[in-house]
């Protein structure tokens, strides 16, 4: 009876053992297995996000900044030829003036020959009251003139350097966003690159979303802002390798412009292929740097500019298959220390947001 009692008191604790060691069922490991996993991906997914946000906020700013250096350095080339003008304009009316000098000097005044010895310089000669007492009208009237083209000359030459100074601190700015700019990169394409090689069905599905609200903005969109992505299926990315890049379509530029193309921010030197098959023009510009015109087959233009250099022996008129290189990405023109390729696209004449277009080839 001890025996039987002892065996029962036992047997909770046996069956506590069996539990602890018996195998968990395979539906319980792969249910918990699957969770796991789809919290990892959402996870994932979650940094992808705000890795993407955060690059479209720092190129947002940085096209923020370059837009005001492009309408600031347009205002300075203005003042600049300004400042010439009105320079030469001052040069010449201060040559009448000595002229004027001279001959109230010669005839013998005497306020004039004192002014003439305690003048400490010809302008302060040429506004002396001894001169005027001794002009006639028409000379008064250069004299006046002299005056007011010099003020003005004074005037634009001090805006010009307050220009000059706005430009400086902004291209401070400018490198601090930039820095920032490749730091975020590098770490997005790190992600993106984790998120495609372990999730690629699932992302393959977001970049299938991010094409579609690009289509779906573009259809709401009306006139060269809806771009020709219906047009343009198929064509390959611009830019063959890692690269980033927003909807800066009519973004404002200098002298009343506003941004007819794409930037796609990339490292320096990476290469540029043909969107699609067709002809291509090689040029330069002071503004767009060197360039290369891709005549497609499709009937749409595509224009690349700020490259760092063309490949060897690729000539105007030659004939380039889709995906072959036709140049590298630079900072040429007036795109100095920005390695992009700006892409435009023209359509009937007409330049046409690549926006949409890139976003699904990309």
């Amino acid at each position: 009876m001890k025996y039987l009692r002892f065996s029962r008191a036992l047997l909770p604790l046996l069956l506590l053992a069996l539990l602890a060691v018996a195998p968990i069922p395979a539906s319980a490991q792969s249910k918990g297995s699957v969770a796991e996993a789809k919290a990892a991906e959402e996870q994932a997914f979650a940094d992808l996000r705000e890795a993407d946000a955060e690059l479209e906020a720092g190129v947002e700013e940085m096209e923020r900044i370059e837009g005001q250096i492009y309408s600031l350095n347009w205002r300075i080339d203005k003042l600049g030829k300004a400042v010439v003008q009105y320079g030469q304009e001052v040069t010449d009316l201060q040559d009448r003036a000595r002229l004027l000098v001279l001959e109230a000097y010669t005839s013998g005044g005497r306020n004039m020959v004192a002014s003439a010895f305690s003048a400490d310089s010809i302008q302060e000669l040429i506004t002396s009251q001894a001169l005027y007492e001794a002009a006639t009208t028409r000379d008064l009237n250069q004299l006046d003139q002299l005056a007011a083209v010099s003020r003005q000359m004074d005037r634009l030459t001090d805006e010009l350097t307050v220009k000059e100074a706005q430009v400086d601190q902004l291209r401070v700015e400018h490198q601090v966003v930039v820095e920032h700019l490749a730091e975020v990169h590098d770490r997005a394409s790190a992600i993106h690159a984790e998120a495609k090689a372990k999730y690629a069905k699932a992302y393959r599905a977001y970049r299938a979303e991010l094409a579609r609200r690009a289509a779906i903005a573009a259809a709401r969109a009306s006139g060269g802002a809806a771009g020709v992505p219906n047009q343009t299926k198929g064509v390959a990315c611009p830019v063959a390798g890692s690269n980033y890049f927003i909807d800066s379509w009519g973004y404002p530029r200098s002298g009343g412009r506003t941004h007819k193309g794409t930037d796609l921010m990339a490292g320096f030197n990476t290469r540029l292929v043909a969107m699609n098959s067709g002809s291509v023009r090689l040029s330069s510009h002071y503004q767009g740097g060197r360039q290369v015109y891709v005549y497609g087959d499709d009937g749409i233009t595509y224009y690349y500019a700020h490259l760092s250099k063309w490949p060897s022996g690729l000539s105007n008129g030659q004939r380039v298959n889709k995906g072959q290189v036709i140049g590298y990405v630079g900072d040429s023109g007036n795109a100095r220390g920005t390695p992009h390729l700006h892409l435009g696209m023209i359509a009937g004449s007409i330049y046409v947001n690549p926006y949409p277009t890139v976003r699904a080839a990309c």
